[in-house]
């Protein structure tokens, strides 16, 4: 098992660093296009709302809300080293995501024409995946009941499916672009919580001792 988690870590990488590479070579490919023009084409006014409020949910604003409210219960809960993890966590990806989207340059589903704005990799979906992520990582730590850790990861997992979906049946990326962050987020997420373990072990480690 300790040699299988760096052989797919690196395979991550590898699979998006090729990804990356190909959407700012070509930008568009047949298979983004098919699936946008299908999503276009089959909207509800129900599920439109639905799906509007999940990417709302990883805007700027409300995920800095998100995470200073959970923060603030991890601190009240006397879990510091928690609480400093999903505020430096999700700031580094946010950074992370924009020198990317930068480099790659790749337009926006409405922008191809024009040639302005930024859609590789996608922010929402990146933010999605490493803040809800680690608190699914955290919630069994932090919960005694397994009922309850069940149902709140369910809703985590549903939560990063959800925004994650919603981007690209709103038009705002390409199913490739959400593809590439739904990679990138578990690259950054992994190394995340190696760290956390590693601190909280070393922690433990000083309260032992004193």
């Amino acid at each position: 098992m300790n040699r299988i988690r760096p052989a797919v870590y690196a395979a991550g990488i590898l699979l998006f660093g090729l990804l990356a590479y190909l959407v700012h070579r070509f930008h568009v490919f047949a298979v983004d296009n098919t699936i946008n023009q299908w999503f276009s084409g089959s909207s509800q006014p129900l599920f439109d709302r639905i799906m509007e409020a999940a990417s709302f949910v990883g805007d700027i604003i409300p995920s800095v809300v998100t995470i200073a409210l959970v923060a603030i219960i991890l601190l009240l809960l006397r879990k510091r080293l928690e609480a400093v993890f999903v505020i430096a966590v999700p700031a580094v990806s946010t950074l992370i995501n924009w020198l990317l989207k930068i480099l790659i340059d790749r337009p926006r589903p409405d922008d191809v024409i024009s040639g302005g704005g930024l859609s590789f990799p996608s922010g929402h979906t990146t933010y999605a995946v490493v803040f809800f992520g680690l608190l699914f990582y955290l919630v069994p730590k932090l919960v005694d009941n397994s009922s309850t850790v069940i149902i709140l990861r369910s809703l985590l997992i549903f939560t990063i499916i959800l925004i994650a979906f919603s981007r690209f049946y709103l038009g705002e990326h390409w199913p490739t672009d959400i593809l590439g962050s739904l990679i990138l987020g578990g690259l950054i997420l992994y190394p995340a919580i190696i760290i956390y373990r590693h601190q909280k072990e070393k922690s433990r480690m000083v309260i032992k001792d004193a």
